[in-house]
């Protein structure tokens, strides 16, 4: 064969391998973004409701357990109450295990001469009652007052004496924290499956265009070395 026939092979094999790499990569990016997108969208829709989820069991734990603790009783003997309530609410609060992904934590404290302390409730670094400023939470109405956060919620329930004025404050708080950093993982386990997946597909179908026109090449060379 003639060697502007072996360049021409060459030089067409040459273009389809250029043109196989080009084409990959534009499917490889074009798959990735695409599952990127699709996973990344349905983990917030899945986040979103499980927010919404939390919330609702924050806010009716929270008004359930507010309703069993009696501001009198607070006003009479804080301390007596402390210990009552110590032992009682932690059974109301939120159920909590591995299985939810959340880090929970109540305080019960006494309204006192325009400020709070508390009485009993989890040392954590999640509640915050004390750092709000008592017109925030204090309304005439005496609704439930709430603070959202990123990834953490806090639902603070006033609690009246016979008199109807302010004698506790209930404060349950929810940190959801935990699924979104397994959500960071998952979704990057799944990128990772998906890219590794589409590059060997890639590299096993385009071997089928490589593979013949070198052979075809190797056996031109041979046979020209032969003759």
């Amino acid at each position: 064969m003639p060697v502007s026939d072996n360049s021409t092979t060459a030089s067409n094999a040459a273009g389809k391998v250029a043109k196989i790499v080009f084409l990959s990569l534009f499917a490889l990016v074009l798959v990735v973004v695409s599952v990127s997108f699709a996973v990344h969208h349905m983990r917030l829709g899945f986040e979103k409701e499980f927010q919404n989820t939390l919330i609702r069991r924050v806010q009716t734990d929270a008004v359930n357990a507010a309703s069993a603790v009696s501001g009198e009783e607070i006003k009479t003997d804080s301390a007596k109450a402390a210990q009552k309530y110590g032992a009682v609410l932690p059974y109301m609060m939120l159920d909590t295990n591995e299985d939810d992904y959340t880090t929970q934590a109540f305080g019960l404290y006494e309204y006192t001469n325009g400020s709070l302390s508390m009485m009993t409730g989890n040392d954590s670094d999640l509640l915050v009652a004390m750092s709000i400023p008592v017109s925030e939470w204090m309304t005439n109405e005496m609704t439930p007052y709430e603070v959202r956060e990123k990834n953490v919620y806090h639902y603070l329930v006033p609690i009246k004496d016979q008199e109807g004025n302010v004698a506790a404050l209930l404060e349950l708080s929810a940190q959801s924290r935990p699924i979104n950093e397994m959500g960071n993982r998952l979704e990057s386990k799944i990128l990772s499956t998906v890219i590794v997946a589409v590059i060997v597909a890639l590299a096993g179908f385009s071997l089928q265009f490589i593979i013949p026109p070198f052979l075809r090449l190797v056996s031109n060379k041979n046979t020209e070395a032969t003759l």
